[in-house]
C-alpha cells in the first residue's frame, strides 16, 4: 500500500514537473518570438534617408494639412508618425543643427551662438565661419562633438550628407559632404552685395558703387578677396547700355542681362599673386539702364568649379556636382536678407533669388536620390528658414483659403515640399527608414530688446564719459570695463565680467553667483514699457540647461524671449539703443530666438516612434540604432524606435 502511494506520488510529481517544463518552453517561445519581432522592426531598414526642412513650424503644417494643402504629409503621418520634435535653448540654426547632428547638448558640443567672444579681449566671431587666425585664410570646425556621419562613416556605412548647417569646412565621411550654412564668400564673410548706380546717394553707403555713364559705356571694379594689405582686391569691369539691357563684360567675356531680369553666372578671376588667382562666380540684377543706371551684384562667391577653399568633401564633389547641374551658389546662406532687409533689392528680386536657389536644390537632391542605394543620405533645405524671416506675418498666419497676402510665398514653399513629398514616397522601397524634421518652428520679432541698455540702466554695466547716444557703440565701443559687472552679446547670452577670466574682469568669483540670482530676477519681472507685456519667459542659468567638457565657454545666463520679442541687432554685436525695447522696423518680421517652449519643430517619420514628446537629441540614437550602430554613451538623446 505503501509503495503503491509512493508510486502515485512520483508519478503525480512528473506530471507537474511535465507541465512546469511545457509552461516554461512556451515562454521561452513567446519571449524569443517576441524579441526576434522586435529585431525584425529594428532591422527591417537597411537604409536612413534624412530631409531637413530648416525652421519648418508645427502650426502652419497642422493647419495646412487641415486645409488638405499638405496631402503627402498627411500621408506620412498615417503611415508612420507626427509630432512636435523640442528644440534646443537657444534656438538658433547653427546650434539646433549641431544638437541634432551629434545627440548632444551644447555643452557636449560646443557651439551655443552664432556670435562668439573672445574673453581676453572681448572682440566678437562668427561661430560658423571659423577661421585658425584673425588673418588666416584656412578655417576650422566650430563642433567639438562627434556627430552621427563621423560613426557611420567609422562602420564603413556608405553616408552622403548635404547642405547641413555649421559643417564647414567639410568632414572627411565614407562617402560626400557638402557644407551648408558657414560656408562664405571669397573674402571669408557670410554675404556681401553692391549696388551700381548712377543716382545720387550718401557717399556712407559702404555697398553702393557709384557710376556714370560715358557713350554707353560704364567703367568700374568688382572687390574680390583680402589682399595681403586686408584690403580687397580690384577687378575692372565694364559694362554697355542699351534701351533695355545691359552687357556686363569681365576677363574679355560678355553676360547680356535684361531690365528687370537676372544675368547667368558670372566668372571672375582675381589675380592674388605671382602666377596665382582665385575664381569666383556671382550674378546681377538688372533693375534700370535709364534715366538712371541701377544694378543690384549679389556676393562674390566661390567657384565650385575651381575652389579657392573646399567646401565639399573630396574637394572633387564640388566640380562634379557642377558638372551634373550646372553652376550653383556655394555662400552657406545664398539668400540676400541683408540686401532686402536694407532696400536694396525688392520682394520681386528677393523671391526671384529664392526660386533660382531652390531650383538648384532640387538638382542636388534629386542628383543624390537618384544614386542612393545603401547607407545614409541627408539632405537639409533651407530657403523656408528665409521666407519666414522676410514674410511672416502673425495676424493673418492661417488666412489660408483667403489668399494669404503676404504669407502666400511662406505656405507656397511649404507646398512645394510637399509635392516633392509625394515624389519620394512614391520612390522610395520598404527598406529605407525616412525621417523628415526641422531644427525650431517660428513665431513672430514686433520688439527689439537691447540686453546691453538693460545692464545700464540697471546699474550692471557702466558707459564711458565720451559716450555719445546717436552712436549704437557696437564692439562694446563706451564699455566701462573697470565699472562694468556684466555684458551682453549674441542672441541670447549674457556674461559675467569675471576676474581671471575676462581681460578686464572686475567680478570675484565669490559674488559671481549673486550677481546671476539678481540680473535673472530682475529679467523675468522686466515688462515692456510700451504695453506692460512680459518680454522673457525665463532667464536660465547655464548649469541649469548644459553639462560637458564646454559648459565653461558658454553665456553665464542664456535668455528665453517672450514670442514676439528677440534680441536687438545691436545688443547682438555689443551695441546700445538708447531705449530698452524698441519697435522692429526691418522687413525681417519673424524670428525663433525665444525660448524654446514657443518654437519647436516637427518630427514625421515612415516608422512608429516610442516617444510622443522627442526632442533635437533624439534624432542621431535613431539614425545610429536603424543602422545597427551601438549607440555612445555619450549622447544625451534615446532612440525613437527602441
Amino acid at each position: 500500500m505503501e509503495t503503491n502511494n509512493k508510486i502515485k506520488k512520483r508519478k503525480l510529481n512528473l506530471k507537474k514537473l511535465t507541465i512546469f517544463i511545457i509552461i516554461c518552453i512556451i515562454i521561452v517561445c513567446f519571449v524569443i518570438f517576441f524579441s526576434g519581432e522586435e529585431k525584425m522592426v529594428k532591422s527591417r531598414y537597411d537604409k536612413v534617408f534624412i530631409i531637413g526642412i530648416d525652421a519648418m513650424d508645427p502650426k502652419v503644417t497642422n493647419k495646412l494639412i487641415n486645409e488638405g494643402m499638405l496631402p503627402n504629409f498627411l500621408r506620412l503621418k498615417e503611415i508612420g508618425s507626427f509630432s512636435k520634435l523640442n528644440t534646443i535653448l537657444p534656438a538658433e540654426s547653427p546650434v539646433a543643427w549641431t544638437t541634432i547632428a551629434t545627440g548632444t547638448n551644447p555643452g557636449k558640443h560646443g557651439l551655443f551662438d552664432f556670435i562668439t567672444r573672445n574673453p581676453e579681449n572681448y572682440l566678437l566671431g562668427v561661430s560658423i565661419t571659423k577661421q585658425k587666425s584673425r588673418y588666416s585664410t584656412k578655417f576650422e570646425s566650430p563642433v567639438k562633438g562627434i556627430p552621427f556621419w563621423s560613426i557611420t562613416s567609422d562602420a564603413k556605412i556608405p553616408t552622403t550628407i548635404i547642405r547641413w548647417p555649421a559643417t564647414f569646412p567639410p568632414d572627411k565621411v565614407n562617402g560626400v559632404m557638402f557644407s551648408g550654412e558657414g560656408v562664405p564668400d571669397i573674402r571669408g564673410f557670410s554675404s556681401g552685395y553692391y549696388i551700381y548706380t548712377s543716382e545720387y546717394f550718401n557717399k556712407d553707403e559702404e555697398k553702393t558703387i557709384k557710376v556714370s555713364v560715358n557713350d554707353k559705356i560704364i567703367n568700374s571694379r568688382v572687390f574680390g578677396p583680402l589682399g595681403t594689405d586686408r584690403n580687397p582686391i580690384e577687378k575692372p569691369i565694364q559694362i554697355k547700355v542699351d534701351k533695355d539691357k545691359a552687357i556686363i563684360i569681365v576677363d574679355d567675356k560678355e553676360y547680356p542681362v535684361k531690365v528687370g531680369g537676372w544675368s547667368d553666372w558670372i566668372r571672375i578671376d582675381f589675380k592674388v599673386g605671382f602666377m596665382k588667382k582665385v575664381s569666383a562666380i556671382t550674378k546681377a540684377y538688372l533693375f534700370s539702364v535709364e534715366p538712371e543706371f541701377k544694378m543690384y551684384l549679389g556676393p562674390i562667391q566661390i567657384d565650385p568649379e575651381n575652389p579657392v577653399v573646399d567646401f565639399t568633401y573630396p574637394g572633387k564633389y564640388s566640380n562634379e556636382l557642377a558638372d551634373a547641374i550646372g553652376l550653383y551658389n556655394t555662400l552657406g546662406m545664398p539668400e540676400d536678407t541683408n540686401a532686402l532687409n536694407e532696400n536694396a533689392i525688392t520682394d520681386k528680386v528677393f523671391l526671384g533669388q529664392v526660386a533660382q536657389i531652390e531650383d538648384e536644390r532640387n538638382k542636388m537632391f534629386w542628383y543624390e536620390f537618384n544614386r542612393f542605394d545603401k547607407g545614409l543620405l541627408a539632405f537639409v533645405f533651407d530657403s523656408g528658414d528665409r521666407l519666414q524671416h522676410m514674410y511672416w506675418d502673425e495676424k493673418n498666419l492661417f488666412n489660408v483659403k483667403e489668399g494669404l497676402s503676404v504669407n502666400k510665398d511662406v505656405v507656397d514653399y511649404y507646398v512645394k515640399k510637399d509635392n516633392l513629398l509625394g515624389e519620394v514616397l512614391n520612390k522610395i522601397d520598404n527598406k529605407t527608414a525616412l525621417m523628415i524634421f526641422s531644427d525650431h518652428g517660428f513665431t513672430s520679432f514686433e520688439r527689439a530688446v537691447s540686453i546691453n541698455t538693460w545692464l545700464v540702466e540697471n546699474g550692471f554695466m557702466t558707459l564711458t564719459n565720451d559716450y555719445n547716444e546717436n552712436d549704437d557703440g557696437a564692439l562694446f565701443k563706451f564699455v566701462d570695463w573697470s565699472k562694468t559687472k556684466a555684458y551682453s552679446l549674441g542672441f541670447a547670452g549674457i556674461y559675467i565680467n569675471l576676474k581671471e577670466r575676462e581681460g578686464q574682469g572686475i567680478v570675484e568669483e565669490a559674488e559671481k553667483e549673486e550677481i546671476i540670482n539678481g540680473i535673472i530676477k530682475k529679467l523675468e519681472d522686466f515688462r515692456d514699457p510700451k504695453n506692460n507685456q512680459k518680454v522673457i519667459t525665463h532667464a536660465y542659468k547655464r548649469e541649469e540647461i548644459y553639462h560637458g567638457d564646454y559648459v565653461k565657454d558658454s553665456p553665464d545666463i542664456v535668455i528665453g524671449f517672450e514670442p514676439g520679442y528677440r534680441m536687438s541687432w545691436q545688443s547682438a554685436i555689443g551695441g546700445l539703443t538708447q531705449e530698452i525695447v524698441i519697435d522692429n522696423l526691418k522687413k525681417w518680421k519673424g524670428d525663433h530666438i525665444v525660448d524654446p517652449s514657443h518654437v519647436p519643430g516637427v518630427l514625421f517619420t515612415n516608422f512608429k516612434t516610442n516617444n510622443e514628446n522627442p526632442s533635437l537629441l533624439d534624432i542621431a540614437p535613431t539614425v545610429l540604432e536603424i543602422l545597427k550602430i551601438k549607440i555612445p554613451k555619450d549622447i544625451d538623446g534615446r532612440s525613437l524606435i527602441s
